[in-house]
């Protein structure tokens, strides 16, 4: 179940939210418990006991403001959703600092209204790929991780290895293609027989040399066999997630 907060320090606004999120989110078969907070101080004092998954934050309130309680939130969690929600779209761009899901600049109230209802359809495709992964090792070991920790995957001989964001890697036995079987094509793609890559952590595409920029400067191989299968997806993948 998702931990929801909603904080603003407009009362009829946060009975807005308060009531449309339930409503939308109930309607997308995600099941939350929605807290609201018409002051930061509240919220930050009961995230620090429970951290909230899912934050709705207005920018502009009287005590501590959202951008403030957003650098609380990142200083011990890099993983909740903050979507910022303010009259102010003049801080877009600050906002950017504190790696925000969204930014839902508040309107009419049926403009609002769809806004909310299409950051909930990205949050159920986002929490949808971001399921942990199990890789299985030797002696039934095993390590559960995130998706977004993995940057590629690639085969040896009758072993697969995981490379990691943190620069660790793991070996264990298996094939790449029964690896793929079990992950989330929304976000991962094979782009070679010997790989199988995340694609939130490409960097560039070079066609003419045919292979990618990984964000931290490796590079990947495309096969030509697997190029049209990897334009399609990662096209898909840009579109639903840009």
């Amino acid at each position: 179940m998702l931990h929801v907060a909603i904080c603003d320090d407009n009362k009829p606004m946060l009975d807005f939210l308060d009531r449309k999120l339930s409503e939308i989110f109930t309607e997308t078969e995600m099941l939350c418990e929605i807290n609201t907070f018409i002051s930061c101080r509240d919220f930050l004092e009961s995230n620090t006991r429970l951290p909230f998954d899912v934050v709705f934050l207005d920018i502009v309130m009287p005590d501590i403001d959202g951008f403030e309680a957003a650098k609380q939130i990142r200083a011990f969690s890099r993983d909740t959703y903050i979507i910022f929600i303010t009259t102010e779209s003049s801080m877009v761009y600050d906002s950017f600092d504190f790696q925000p899901f969204y930014f839902i600049p508040k309107s009419k109230l049926k403009v609002t209204e769809n806004k909310l209802r299409d950051v909930v359809s990205k949050l159920s495709l986002h929490i949808s790929t971001n399921k942990k992964i199990v890789i299985e090792g030797a002696y039934e070991s095993k390590k559960v991780v995130s998706p977004s920790d993995i940057l590629y995957i690639k085969s040896n001989l009758n072993n697969v290895e995981y490379y990691f964001w943190d620069g660790t890697n793991l070996k264990v036995r298996g094939k790449l293609s029964t690896v793929m079987s079990g992950l989330n094509t929304n976000i991962f793609v094979r782009t070679h027989n010997r790989y199988i890559v995340n694609m939130a952590h490409i960097d560039v595409v070079d066609y003419p040399n045919m292979d990618l920029r990984l964000i931290n400067g490796e590079e990947v191989a495309i096969s030509r066999g697997y190029k049209k299968e990897f334009d399609e997806v990662y096209l898909r993948y840009r579109k639903k997630f840009s």
